[in-house]
């Protein structure tokens, strides 16, 4: 009995999730650049939101989307594919990484807000004598 071989649709559906694998890349780039460009000199705020969601949406789909293109070049057997799948995963990883939006907010963190002075606490001035350790 002969081995089945993969249909030409096979190709074709790889070639269509490379393709949109490198619409994606873009798409990730494009929307990191969109959330951190600002040429306010009194300071940017942080992206929240739809480029957040955007982001990870993206990133999501393009995990998957090599996943798949991977997958049906080996279920293809074609080697070759395998180096243009492997720099299209590489170009994938650096734009994740790279042009990543986070949903941190750094000013709250750099600035924290003051505690709240204590119910307890009583004030000691010096030479008043009240202060414990005299």
């Amino acid at each position: 009995m002969r081995a089945q071989q993969p249909s030409h649709w096979a190709g074709v559906a790889e070639a269509l999730v490379s393709l949109c694998c490198v619409t994606l890349i873009g798409f990730v780039a494009v929307n990191g650049f969109g959330a951190y460009f600002c040429l306010d000199p009194a300071g940017c705020p942080e992206p929240h939101g739809t480029p957040v969601v955007a982001y990870r949406v993206a990133a999501g789909l393009l995990g998957a989307g090599v996943l798949t293109a991977v997958g049906l070049a080996v279920r293809r057997r074609a080697r070759w594919a395998y180096l243009w799948h492997g720099g299209v995963a590489l170009a994938a990883v650096v734009a994740v990484l790279l042009c990543a939006v986070r949903s941190i907010d750094w000013h709250a963190l750099r600035n924290p807000e003051p505690h709240p002075p204590s119910t307890d606490y009583v004030p000691c001035y010096s030479g008043s004598g009240d202060c414990p350790g005299g």
